[in-house]
């Protein structure tokens, strides 16, 4: 089971809009620092959820509440963006804890692809490439999440976990 810690970096609600995609985010940090981080006001940023190395994860959001990950949109290359409309209105965030340098235990990725597939399903999302993006799709001056997580990977694993 998760823990719910409310973070206080965030909207509530969301302005009328629900979530149509998932991003997919890097702490490039530990899990103990990322966690004080996206709980931290200074912050000023926070992901709905945030998945440990050994797959437990917290939930820090609420899903009708507007979580603050996206950050600045800047050269954008994913076609459902919305324009004029900030994104953190109409996704939700997964932090990954993990420095950039560190590929994903198979526990990590497997509770990605579970937390991708229940939004999925809660949301009527599609699990595909337009809808379950990384982070740097909304903010290409970032390498989130990093070259060792591949989205499409997650992606592909998402729908074939389905079948």
């Amino acid at each position: 089971m998760p823990g719910y810690i409310q973070s206080p970096n965030r909207w509530t609600g969301r302005k009328g809009y629900r979530p149509e995609a998932i991003v997919i985010h890097i702490c490039d940090g530990s899990y103990t620092g990322a966690h004080a981080w996206l709980l931290n006001p200074a912050s000023k940023v926070s992901a709905h959820y945030i998945v440990r190395k050994d797959g437990c994860y917290d939930q820090l959001v609420k899903f009708e509440d507007t979580a603050w990950h996206c950050g600045v949109v800047v050269r954008p290359t994913w076609k459902l963006l919305k324009p004029g409309v900030n994104p953190n209105l109409y996704t939700l965030g997964i932090e990954i804890a993990l420095r950039a340098d560190e590929p994903p235990t198979q526990k990590t990725i497997h509770k990605v692809v579970g937390l991708v597939r229940y939004l999925a399903g809660k949301f009527e999302i599609p699990i595909d490439r337009d809808h379950i993006i990384g982070h740097r799709e909304i903010d290409a001056a970032k390498t989130c999440p990093g070259k060792f997580i591949d989205v499409d990977a997650i992606v592909y694993l998402a729908t074939l976990a389905e079948k």
